[in-house]
């Protein structure tokens, strides 16, 4: 394990040396998120080397990580690093960490309920964000008319809520 991290150092301080020496370009203002990449691989890699469920909690750093990197990545390489479009993936990378956790851990079902509200909250907020106005305003009466029918439905109905 130790030799593991030992190369990736080596790695790093040599890309280092050669952009600094060599005036290898580097472009780090498009490859720094290879270093979140690293580690949230690395947080899954130390799992499933020893898939423990009470080591499960290492999963969650990971999976936000592996969603946070390519979410980066594209970022940079589309949009100039501008996220005003794409932050509800900071939503959906907590419960990617979460399902991972849910999945290979001791499956308690309380998880379910922080995965489900931050998954649909992403969903909501990513359709909101990257539909028409007018798609915006005709999801925004759905859920007006779905949350008022919520609100007044009886207790009593045969639908259990």
């Amino acid at each position: 394990m130790r030799s593991i991290a030992g190369y990736i150092i080596i790695g790093i301080g040599a890309i280092f040396v050669l952009a600094t020496y060599l005036n290898v370009p580097l472009a780090m203002d498009l490859l720094w998120p290879v270093f979140l990449l690293i580690p949230g691989i690395g947080f899954h890699i130390f799992f499933f080397m020893n898939p423990k469920p009470n080591r499960a909690g290492l999963l969650v750093p990971g999976g936000i990580l592996l969603v946070y990197a390519p979410l980066f990545f594209f970022s940079q390489l589309f949009f100039q690093g501008d996220m005003s479009t794409t932050w509800p993936f900071f939503l959906i990378g907590p419960a990617v960490g979460l399902t991972e956790l849910y999945i290979f851990g001791n499956r308690k079902p309380a998880l379910l309920i922080p995965i489900g509200i931050l998954t649909v909250l992403a969903i909501v907020f990513l359709i909101a964000n990257l539909a028409s106005t007018q798609v915006g305003g005709i999801l925004g009466l759905i859920l007006i008319v779905l949350g008022g029918i919520m609100v007044t439905r009886k207790k009593n109905d045969e639908y259990p809520m």
